[in-house]
């Protein structure tokens, strides 16, 4: 099996998770009482789809490509205007597809992106948590566009396919609860509020 590893985030990433614990019980109460501070911009319901797949052989390297629209719903809003910051997880595997026996894992590998709230430059900021590469947005609807667009991805040398074998890629992306600070993952334990998730999607890798 090949992995393509991507360097743990820095101990700032989780900033939010070292708030004092007053400060987090009160953006919890916010968000159960609906009292938000999300200016003018409401979802209408929370998803997560995942559209124009394509994969690209290109000098020997398999490229992956997709574009992901995401809804957040209200809760999700408050929370980042209340400074939490929400780290979204990509997950990819390549598998070989066998007739009489379980698929084998020939890839897996994940990218994590945070998007934040910047209160003083009244901007949202998304960040690549495994190289530290950032850009900052004016809207939510750019941070959001910004987060959905994967160009290029490198997924897998051809070198280690078996040429008459048949492999499935295989992608979904979901807001990860574990980098949530404490009281929040205990909200969504027990509230779905905070689960959003695109379910696997899957088509065969060839050309």
């Amino acid at each position: 099996m090949q992995f393509f590893p991507y360097p743990a985030s820095p101990a700032k990433a989780g900033g939010a998770c070292h708030w004092p614990l007053r400060r987090l019980v009160m953006v919890v109460m916010l968000i159960l009482c609906g009292v938000g501070l999300t200016p003018a911009v409401v979802a209408q319901e929370t998803d997560i789809v995942i559209r124009d797949v394509r994969t690209e052989l290109r000098d020997k390297v398999w490229y992956l490509s997709a574009r992901i629209d995401y809804q957040l719903n209200r809760q999700m809003l408050d929370a980042l205007q209340n400074g939490i910051r929400l780290t979204f997880s990509l997950q990819v595997e390549v598998n070989e597809v066998r007739n009489w026996l379980p698929d084998t894992e020939v890839v897996a590998l994940h990218r994590d992106y945070e998007l934040s709230w910047q209160p003083l430059s009244r901007g949202y900021l998304v960040r690549n948590l495994g190289t530290d590469e950032q850009t900052a947005h004016t809207t939510l609807f750019a941070a959001l566009h910004e987060l959905g667009t994967i160009t290029e991805l490198p997924l897998v040398d051809a070198s280690v396919l078996d040429a008459d074998a048949r492999y499935e890629v295989s992608l979904r992306t979901l807001l990860d609860q574990q980098h949530l600070p404490g009281p929040l993952r205990i909200l969504a334990f027990w509230n779905d509020d905070f689960s959003l998730e695109s379910g696997w999607h899957q088509w065969p890798l060839e050309e």
